[in-house]
């Protein structure tokens, strides 16, 4: 990863090497000025500081055009790759001390709008594209004796100057930003040394150079058909970047969303093994503990004894087989949610085999009308009220009533009450929420946040609710359920 480092931390030979370059790129231009000043071979038509405006504004396009197509990010490098154009194009049109106007301008631009770099680099860049194009400002005034008309006659000896200036301006900018790349620590360059060991690089910064030619060509010959380049510089801009960055746009929008889901499977899957731990868990301790008092009873000759603790065993185990069938089934048809086929199913029995299958001295009170009925699963009743139980069991030393009353005409009302220390106001809105725990009890109570959350959801895919019920002491939960219709 580049790291940048501050003007003092580079090396001194670095350091050397651009404060020469700095100065070097102040009196170089000034100094060529003053001889070849008036030496033109076109008249100075518009006026220089107009000219100097016109590159300066078409920077400023070129930047804020980059801008837009990549989405207004600071972190892009597209809106500065110009910038060497601009500074092209004013040695080919300008006497060589403008351009101690137009980089500083351009480059100025360009930091205000976003991209961000160390200022010394971004001083030590403008001091190399000073000099680069003070070296190709020679070209013609050597070779044709001033400025020319770029498109004079045929434009063939303009064309050929014009070529042999651009590859001037090239050999030296890449020649500087190498010094500097390799005078520099290697942390701190990895990208400017990657670029100029590409020949990619090469060829777009050949390209951008050439089309500030391209500028200078047609401002010599008639200044005001540039008018035209804006609108055409900014088809092209278009042409080359939006439709890539469009389908970079599209394929990080596919990743996006592979991801999501590759996360909602991930999530589903830790679900799933967690409620498999906590469905069936639960029903397990009861068949292990019921097993022992079976044995413990047929032992002792007392198969009358044995029986109930039997019975509870029979019923856990095909709890644990309901689970398990549900897990299946949700795994194979929706991983994203539970579903449910409910049914009229008489509350009374359920309630008293929940409460028998508690610990001795921690069954509740039943409280339920022989013939109420409700919309629900068995199985997923069976689970819920194994989960409120167990929870009551575990937090507040077993539930001291279960009650099952209608609720109007279309809904039943089975609540879970216990004498604990309930539920501290702070928590009440995260109870349901998904491998939730209280922070006062997630190191002493044993347990995956995830019972409440899948009860819910069982109650829901009902076509119910389950809701915590404000009580002066204790907790209540209700498990809110559609009313079924009466018993035949």
């Amino acid at each position: 990863m580049t790291t940048h480092l501050a003007f003092g931390d580079a090396p001194r030979r670095e350091q050397v090497y651009l404060v020469l370059a700095g100065v070097a790129a102040v009196a170089a231009p000034l100094a060529l000025t003053g001889p070849w000043g008036a030496d033109r071979l076109v008249s100075a038509h518009p006026p220089d500081w107009f000219t100097c405006a016109v590159l300066v504004a078409l920077s400023a396009l070129n930047v804020e055009i980059g801008r837009v197509l990549v989405g207004g990010l600071a972190r892009g490098q597209q809106p500065h790759k110009a910038l060497s154009a601009w500074a092209f194009a004013c040695a080919m049109v300008l006497p060589a001390a403008w351009l101690l106007v137009v980089v500083p301008l351009t480059y100025a631009h360009t930091r205000w709008r976003g991209l961000r770099a160390p200022l010394w680099k971004w001083v030590g860049s403008a001091a190399f594209l000073v000099l680069a194009g003070t070296a190709a400002s020679l070209v013609p005034r050597l070779v044709l004796g001033g400025l020319p008309n770029w498109m004079q006659g045929d434009g063939r000896g303009g064309l050929g100057t014009l070529l042999v200036a651009a590859a001037v301006f090239l050999v030296v900018e890449s020649a500087l930003f190498a010094g500097s790349a390799w005078l520099n620590h290697a942390e701190d360059e990895q990208w400017l040394r990657s670029q100029l060991t590409s020949p990619g690089y090469h060829l777009n910064e050949a390209g951008v150079v050439l089309t500030g030619g391209l500028m200078a060509a047609i401002w010599t010959a008639g200044a005001w058909f540039v008018l035209l380049l804006g609108p055409l510089y900014a088809l092209m801009q278009r042409a080359v970047l939006l439709e890539p960055l469009r389908e970079n746009a599209a394929m990080a929008a596919e990743l996006v969303e592979t991801n999501r889901q590759l996360e909602a499977v991930s999530e589903f899957k830790s679900d799933l093994m967690g409620m498999l731990a906590h469905e069936v868990g639960n029903p397990l301790a009861a068949v292990t503990g019921y097993a022992e008092v079976a044995v413990d009873s047929l032992e002792e000759g007392d198969p009358d004894g044995a029986l109930p603790a039997v019975r509870v065993v029979q019923r856990n185990a095909d709890q644990i087989g309901g689970v398990l069938h549900d897990i299946v089934a949700l795994v194979e048809a929706n991983p994203g949610g539970l579903t449910a086929r409910p049914e009229p199913t008489l509350l009374g029995p359920h309630l008293q085999a929940a409460a028998a299958a508690q610990p001795a001295g921690a069954q509740p009170e039943v409280h339920c009308a022989d013939d109420l009925v409700a919309l629900i699963q068995p199985g997923h009743l069976d689970q819920v009220l194994a989960n409120l139980l167990g929870n009551a069991t575990k937090y507040a030393g077993g539930a001291t009533r279960l009650v099952a009353t209608p609720d109007g005409e279309r809904r039943v009302v089975v609540a879970v009450q216990d004498d604990g220390p309930g539920i501290p106001d702070d928590f009440r809105d995260q109870v349901f929420r998904r491998r939730t725990r209280h922070p006062d009890t997630a190191d002493t109570v044993s347990g995956r946040g995830l019972g409440l959350h899948i009860s819910r959801a069982l109650a829901l895919a009902n076509g119910g609710d389950l809701r915590l019920s404000s009580e002066p002491g204790g907790s209540c939960f209700e498990l809110v359920l559609q009313a079924g219709p009466p018993p035949a």
